[in-house]
């Protein structure tokens, strides 16, 4: 069966934008390297994905660089060598172990993970536009055993701020 053209059209096409000179869009890319890293927990090199995903060196590692960024994956750099693996960020532990939900202009993804030593809870900041889909903006893991500690945290810290603004109202009347 013919594939049908219509399934590789992207907004960015419909758009009449380019990317990378003719190359394969870059959201294709970034979830084509994202599946391959997370195809190798043993960890992938730049020049390992430009080869298996048919881009260049420096677009490979641009790409990994922000999925690194993103906190979708980590690298560590390899002593002796001069190159940087790039590795998953931790299995998901159950499909159902995922939610996201809208707080007014903020969508946040809460996800929990396996981790070497414990499980995780990732947490997500995304955003959504029309021409990239969903996009991470920012991301933090914390272990599981560490999870009531960083709420007792945060409301610590919101407590403070609350005190601080009734503070500054009454010196304002």
């Amino acid at each position: 069966m013919t594939p049908d053209p219509l399934d590789e059209i992207s907004v960015a096409d419909i758009l009449g934008e380019k990317d990378r000179g003719g190359e394969p869009d870059s959201r294709g890319v970034r979830s084509l390297v994202l599946a391959l890293v997370r195809q190798n927990p043993d960890g992938v090199t730049a020049q390992m994905v430009a080869g298996s995903a048919g881009i260049s060196l420096t677009w490979a590692k641009q790409v990994l660089e922000g999925l690194s960024h993103q906190r979708e994956i980590y690298s560590r750099v390899v002593p002796g060598v001069r190159a940087t693996l790039y590795y998953p960020n931790g299995k998901l532990v159950h499909k159902f172990l995922q939610d996201s939900r809208e707080f007014g202009e903020q969508v946040i993804r809460v996800s929990v993970h396996e981790g070497r030593r414990t499980n995780r809870v990732q947490i997500q900041e995304r955003k959504f536009s029309l021409l990239e889909g969903e996009k991470v903006q920012g991301s933090i893991f914390v272990d599981i055993d560490n999870v009531e500690d960083v709420l007792d945290f945060i409301r610590e810290v919101v407590g403070r701020m609350d005190r601080l603004s009734a503070t500054q109202e009454m010196e304002q009347k």
